[in-house]
């Protein structure tokens, strides 16, 4: 009768939040503090009279260092308690932990370089280990498990370094034998997802969600482990109209500065079988630069990709060092070089398909939102290599996003970029609008009305500073909108508004019907 959770306490203004584990009362609403002390909690798995999780605290984020902790459930006078708590693994980033018995438990550690999934009974090497990582482990947000335990073994959900799928049943004892491929299952039903996420064992079935399929939305399936069928709830695959217009995504690997690290990202050529090329020319070039900066690309279904493709631009979803997905040195990378790999790394991707004859080096644009559209404000100021941008609801001021953001992240650049104030001098030579009078290239911004994450001024006065500059820019601002658009509406304008903005720094004729889309009194 007791719901066992993260509470996030706010009560106390001026202070910053608190978070704790704690047990509520589902009859009375009575709530009681299980465990306190840490910044942060998360990965919460109870059996029979015992409790698991994971915390963390500043400046840490869940993929740096989090502590594997379990305890004693006490219940007296229907008061529950956590009683004698004991770490049992730090050093790593240990996320997603689960009882299998009283005995025993699995978890996710990167102590390796990978998350693989470790077991308590057996802590010298991972239980099953392999160079991929179970779903979206990273941290951002509760839940998403990668991996989940069914009765006849462990249903492991993975996305390795080539974006190949893979769901496997695997035995609980010797997790090198593969029961059922149930990937494969999937795959017989005409579906091709990278990755598996949300993996949810409950009687005879295991459900999930399947991302990263370029030809399919996110989608909800569920596999029966007795009569292998499978069953998809939200059928939204791309109508057989359009599939001839899809451009699916290509594994890239280039080289970066650092002549031992390589860095990745996801190809997507231009796509229209209703117009054929001269031969003449080649595409335009759109490099999108994910958020986080600790996020990812993926391989999903993104209309706006298409979008792109299908007007005759090449599309590169970039990986740089410092995403997740490639492993911890990978993803550590980045560590005190923000602003710098992420730009480098941009650069370095966009000359790798120059020098393969893949696109157009003298139409290059770069866009990305959060922390791309970070990136793509500080390229068009420190650099003169890409010949457009477009920022959504990015960051022109490290600054102000160190002092004004929300708690998870009110530490976070402490590792990216350097510790406050001690390295205030490194935040102002990153910062975009502390060098505002060196943006000469164009470069376009949309914004949420209602961002606190990065508020309208963070774009705002680098606008006001590409007006100054006699630079062609725009600025449009969506009420209501807030960290990352929700309305279909704005979505679309968006996208119309985008590539009208590169048609006239590029130079090229737009289809009627783009030009009907698009709303001209935005850009002026």
């Amino acid at each position: 009768d007791k719901i066992i959770c993260v509470r996030e306490d706010h009560r106390v203004e001026g202070k910053e939040c608190t978070n704790t584990i704690v047990a509520i009362d589902l009859l009375t609403g009575d709530q009681n503090v299980l465990v306190e002390g840490a910044d942060f909690y998360k990965s919460i798995d109870t059996f029979e009279n015992q409790i698991i999780f994971t915390s963390w605290n500043h400046p840490n984020m869940p993929w740096d260092d989090t502590q594997l902790s379990i305890g004693e459930l006490v219940l007296k006078d229907n008061v529950a308690s956590a009683k004698n708590v004991k770490i049992m693994s730090t050093g790593a980033s240990h996320l997603q932990s689960r009882f299998i018995n009283k005995d025993q438990y699995l978890y996710l550690s990167d102590i390796t370089d990978f998350w693989n999934v470790w077991k308590s009974s057996d802590e010298d090497k991972p239980w099953f280990k392999s160079d991929n990582e179970p779903g979206y482990p990273f941290g951002w947000c509760f839940g998403y498990p990668g991996y989940d335990i069914a009765k006849d073994g462990i249903v492991i959900g993975a996305k390795s370094k080539d974006g190949l799928n893979n769901l496997l049943l695997v035995d609980i004892d010797n997790p090198q034998t593969v029961i059922k491929d149930l990937g494969q299952l999937v795959r017989s039903k005409g579906y091709s997802f990278g990755t598996y996420t949300n993996v949810l064992c409950h009687g005879d079935c295991v459900y999930a969600l399947g991302i990263d399929d370029p030809a399919n939305p996110l989608t909800l399936l569920r596999i029966s482990l007795t009569d292998d069928s499978v069953y998809i709830y939200n059928d939204d695959s791309t109508g057989k109209d359009l599939m001839p217009y899809i451009s699916y995504a290509e594994s890239v690997e280039f080289p970066t500065t650092d002549k031992n690290m390589n860095a990745y990202g996801f190809l997507y050529r231009p796509k229209n079988p209703d117009y054929t090329p001269d031969g003449k020319e080649k595409p335009p070039l759109l490099l999108r630069v994910h958020g986080g900066p600790t996020g990812m690309a993926s391989r999903s279904l993104s209309m706006k990709t298409q979008y792109f493709t299908s007007r005759g631009f090449a599309v590169f979803d970039v990986d740089y060092r410092g995403s997740s997905g490639y492993g911890r040195a990978f993803r550590q990378a980045l560590y005190g070089k923000w602003g710098v790999y992420d730009i480098e790394d941009a650069i370095s991707a966009a000359q790798h398909l120059v020098n393969e004859g893949i696109v157009d080096g003298n139409r290059l644009a770069i866009d990305g939102g959060s922390a791309g559209g970070y990136t793509t404000m500080a390229m068009m100021v420190f650099k003169k290599y890409f010949h457009a941008g477009v920022s959504y609801y990015g960051v022109s001021d490290l600054l102000e996003l160190a002092k004004h953001t929300h708690k998870f992240e009110s530490q976070y650049m402490t590792k990216m970029i350097g510790k406050l104030p001690e390295d205030e001098e490194i935040y102002k030579e990153r910062s975009p609008l502390c060098h505002a009078n060196q943006l000469q290239c164009p470069i376009g911004f949309f914004q949420g009305s209602d961002d606190f994450v990065c508020p309208p001024p963070q774009s705002q006065e680098l606008y006001n500073a590409a007006l100054e500059n006699g630079v062609a820019t725009f600025y449009v601002e969506y009420k209501g909108e807030a960290h990352g658009f929700r309305k279909a509406v704005n979505i679309q304008r968006c996208v119309s508004n985008e590539i009208y903005f590169y048609s006239k720094i590029f130079g090229f004729k737009l289809a009627d019907e783009t030009k009907k889309s698009t709303t001209y009194k935005e850009l002026t």
